[in-house]
């Protein structure tokens, strides 16, 4: 599956998908001619393989839910399914196909380093920490393209490197640049180009014991008041940032105009405090990446929540603590992290907020009436009230103070201006390379 510019799913590998209901099945119809670029053939078999194999790991969200995968015919594939619900389409849809040949052939630790999929480029080489390459692949199914003869993507983890490197004409594009780079490039004449697709940059809390501090309503409210979310934006997101009153951004469902938020007043959050057992304060742990901007973040979440009555130590983690902590062991009060905006906004929600996540945030435990709104949601397969619902769940969160939104940061990138590319325009995990192409210069 692929998804439009107007985030509607539309086959891609597939020529047809055909979901039925009332049968609770779901039909693959693959388009013939698609090579690996290992040369074996992209067919039933091959896709089934990778759906069973996807669903035997717990990589596919809802997994569970598929009873069978059948193989009716070499091109047809067919998904009989425990029920049917709106979120299936793009959990099942959205998945790599990778080549069963050469799983079978040269073993899974070999395929973990050398992909071999079916789309516009071949895997070349690729070097730890320094680059990947991909060269044109020659038997790719859609005729005439790619049009580029390779990519290369290096890793700079140094901006200042490379902004040199895009002004110096060493690099044709800059994906997810620092905002303050963004910046400067722009203001000195670079393209800098952002859509749809952000990383809301959320505080969330660890809920999973209700007897402790963030199990009370009023710890969490306090924190909320605290915080000058639009000082944060205005100082960290150089004009880019926008401040949060909701998880979802006002250009996604379930974002309600008429909710007012909790504005910045650290007396009512001194109050709140109080109120809640605290009057003397409270000392609680703030978990983000050391990586930017989580530093500065925390830095100016620390001090906003000082000055309201708290005492937080800022625990600042590498990537690997960061991401085991928040996926796996879990975090001790509060974290800095992030949510993704995905085909609609109750799609974000069934993956992160839901009852059955697609990745579980290790120390957030779901509200009962949480649970209840993100079961029913599923079941609606009209747009109306999938809309509706996914209001009420974002109103929920909002409400109970689950987690404290703080800023929408768009997913942006700098160009050369001989560079025509789609990027971004489709989200974050479909980028048309095929269509991607360069003028002379």
């Amino acid at each position: 599956m692929e998804l439009t510019k107007e985030r509607k799913m539309e086959p891609f590998l597939a020529e047809s998908v055909d979901i039925d209901s009332n049968k609770k099945t779901m039909t693959f119809r693959l388009r013939k001619g698609i090579k690996f670029h290992d040369g074996s053939d992209f067919n039933a078999e091959v896709c089934a393989w990778n759906l069973q194999l996807l669903k035997d790991s717990n990589k596919i969200q809802f997994g569970e839910q598929i009873k069978s995968i059948e193989v009716v015919d070499p091109y047809t594939v067919v998904l009989n399914l425990s029920q049917y619900h709106n979120q299936m389409n793009f959990a099942y849809g959205f998945n790599r196909m990778w080549s069963k040949v050469a799983f079978e052939t040269k073993g899974k630790e070999w395929c973990r380093a050398n992909p071999v999929g079916t789309g516009p480029f071949k895997f070349v080489e690729w070097k730890r920490d320094a680059y990947i390459k991909w060269t044109k692949f020659d038997g790719y199914w859609q005729k005439g393209k790619p049009y580029l003869d390779g990519i290369q993507t290096f890793y700079i983890p140094d901006a200042v490197t490379a902004s040199s490197m895009m002004q110096a004409k060493e690099a044709d594009i800059w994906t997810n640049p620092p905002v303050k780079d963004q910046a400067d490039l722009e203001k000195k004449g670079f393209k800098r180009r952002a859509y749809w697709p952000a990383l809301p940059n959320i505080l969330y809390f660890n809920t999973t014991d209700p007897n402790k501090p963030l199990g009370k309503l009023k710890v969490r409210e306090a924190i909320e008041y605290a915080i000058d979310k639009p000082a944060i934006a205005k100082a960290l997101g150089f004009g880019y940032y926008t401040p949060l009153k909701m998880t979802a951004p006002e250009t996604e469902w379930g974002y309600d105009p008429d909710y007012k938020g909790r504005s910045y007043d650290p007396a009512k959050a001194k109050q709140l405090l109080s109120e809640a057992g605290y009057p003397s304060g409270l000392k609680l742990k703030l978990l983000a990446t050391a990586a930017p901007p989580g530093p500065d973040l925390a830095q100016a979440i620390k001090r906003y929540l000082d000055d309201a009555g708290f005492n937080i130590d800022v625990d600042l983690a590498d990537m690997g603590r960061f991401s085991s902590s928040v996926w796996v062991k879990g975090w001790e009060d509060m974290v800095i992290f992030f949510t993704g905006l995905d085909l609609n906004y109750l799609t974000t929600v069934a993956a992160w907020f839901g009852h059955e996540p697609k990745t579980n945030l290790a120390s957030f435990k779901r509200p009962h009436e949480l649970i209840a709104l993100s079961k029913e949601s599923i079941t609606y397969l009209d747009e109306a009230n999938q809309k509706a619902i996914t209001k009420k769940m974002v109103r929920l969160i909002a409400d109970e103070a689950l987690m404290v939104p703080i800023f929408n940061n768009p997913s942006a990138y700098i160009i050369q201006p001989w560079v025509h590319t789609d990027y971004l325009q489709t989200g974050f995990i479909r980028w048309k390379l095929y269509d991607a192409w360069m003028e002379k210069h």
